[in-house]
């Protein structure tokens, strides 16, 4: 049998990611899905880069649910403090979703984890 040590290095990266994930957000167990991680790392992103998205291009990046639904994850993140709806600084007409302080924090202090992990876990090549 071919020696899996790696995948299972992989696999064990991946589940603390996931673990980590669900952890930044306690007892709010409705944000431990990936269609909230796509919409609020995606905001993150975006904000970062300097090219916030409207509440359209932000439902578009979760991966399923009707429209409708999409829009109640917003809602849902906006009331709970960590997205804000904000008047596009390029385009005043347009809104804007960005994540609050609260968010960037947690988000930096998971990746930071979880990229530690994998560092540990998967060394780069020549160490």
């Amino acid at each position: 049998m071919d020696d899996r040590q790696p995948l299972i290095d992989w696999m064990d990266a991946l589940e603390f990611y996931a673990r980590d994930w669900d952890e930044v957000f306690g007892s709010q167990s409705a944000y431990f899905t990936q269609e909230f991680w796509y919409m609020l790392v995606g905001c993150v992103r975006a904000h970062w880069a300097g090219n916030p998205l409207t509440v359209s291009q932000l439902a578009h990046s979760m991966r399923s649910g009707s429209n409708r639904t999409r829009e109640e994850r917003i809602k849902k993140a906006v009331d709970d403090g960590y997205l804000k709806k904000v008047k596009d600084a390029k385009d005043g007409r347009a809104t804007v979703v960005i994540p609050t302080p609260e968010l960037e924090t947690m988000v930096v202090g998971h990746l930071q984890r979880t990229l530690a992990r994998v560092m540990e876990k998967l060394p780069p090549a020549g160490r």
